[in-house]
Formats: structure tokens, sequence, C-alpha cells
């Protein structure tokens, strides 16, 4: 997934911490499923020291949460979460646009398309990488503390797409569209009309994402 802005994990925690949130995110974890810390400690051999480091990280991004005598479990998928994720995504990146595109140089504006083409390209396999990778190329002028971040709610926002995610024809339709705009906002640093995409783009989604888990909700209560 590709979560760190720069370089390897500085300690055992912190790379436990990466290798856990990615699978939780991949669904290798389900929602409600344990995690417990010594099988955790045996499959990674590490000690149990960096496992309780690495679970505090991730209650504290709401991946998990510690439940008396069942220990830690994964987090449900529910559309108030949803909301509240997409939201605090909006309102991030509507920061960073008008951080970043003020600042951007011709070599930015450059690495954005490139990013752009990568992700117009990518197999299904690579979408979410590619898609996280085209959002923080529009963001690389408004500071390293920002794209971090946003960088870690576009990798939680990933549990949710892969599981409630638009319909193909919907996202080549919608979704593409407001990418290319995105990328001639930038071209025009055009903030005001990039701040209108993003709302629209991110916070359209996760509202879409919000009905898609309410309706499956309600199917299932009948």
């Amino acid at each position: 997934m590709g979560s760190e802005l720069a370089g390897k994990p500085r300690t055992t925690a912190e790379w436990l911490f990466h290798e856990l949130r990615d699978a939780i995110i991949r669904g290798a974890y389900p929602a409600g499923s344990p995690i417990r810390q010594d099988e955790v400690a045996s499959k990674y051999e590490v000690s149990r020291m960096p496992v309780r480091e690495a679970m505090r990280r991730l209650e504290a991004e709401g991946l998990v949460n510690q439940r008396p005598h069942r220990g830690a479990v994964v987090a449900d998928l529910d559309a108030d979460d949803a909301l509240e994720l997409f939201e605090i995504r909006t309102e991030l990146e509507s920061l960073a646009v008008r951080r970043s595109f003020p600042r951007l140089d011709e070599t930015q504006i450059a690495a954005i398309e490139s990013s752009h083409l990568a992700l117009q390209k990518s197999s299904k396999k690579q979408i979410l990488q590619r898609h996280r990778d085209f959002h923080l190329s529009l963001y690389v002028g408004a500071g390293k503390r920002l794209q971090k971040l946003i960088g870690e709610q576009l990798d939680s926002s990933q549990r949710y797409h892969l599981r409630f995610g638009r319909p193909e024809m919907e996202v080549s339709r919608r979704d593409m569209q407001e990418h290319r705009q995105l990328v001639v906002a930038a071209k025009n640093r055009d903030v005001e009309t990039a701040t209108r995409i993003i709302r629209e783009h991110v916070g359209g989604g996760g509202a879409a994402i919000a009905r898609s888990i309410e309706e499956r909700s309600n199917k299932n209560k009948q």
C-alpha cells in the first residue's frame, strides 16, 4: 500500500504496524475478527512489546478496537465511519490544494501528469496504489506533515473502496473525468475549481459508499 512517505520503517514496531495495517486494508483480517498479540508475535517473529505498540497505533487510526475479554478486534466497516473518514479527507485535501497549487512548478506539474497517466493505464491490482499516488502528487507543495496525514486517510479509505466502491462503469465515467479536471486545474493553478472537484470527488465517493453499506445492511436484516 505504501503509506510511508520516505524510506523504510525505523523500528520493529513501525514495520509491524505497516504490515498489520496493510493486511487489514486488504481484508486479510476481516471486520470483527480478533487480532491476538501472541499469534502476531509468533507469526512475525517479534517480541510482545512492538506488537503492543503497533496495536496502539492501529487503534488510534480506527482500524482496531480494544474490547473487554476479547482483546483487539478489527473495526467494523460502517456508514458513519465512512462518512467521517471521507469528510476528513475532503477537508484535508481541500486544504492541501490551497497550499500546494500556488507553489507548483513545471517539474511538479509534469509529475502530476505522469502520475495521472500511470493511473489511467493501471490494472485492477494496481489501481488503488496508483490512485493514492495521483492524489498525493497534487499535494506535493502542501508540506510533508499534511501529505502524511492525507496518505494515512487515503490508506484507511482503501478498506471501503475494496468492499463498497462504485461500480466500474461509474468509476470510469465520473472519477476519470474528475481526475482529468484536477490535472487541468493544477496546470492552471486554479485553486477554486480544484477545491470544488475535490469536494465532489472525495465527498461524493464517501456518500456513495455510506449508501452502499446501509443498503447492504438493510438487505441482511430482511
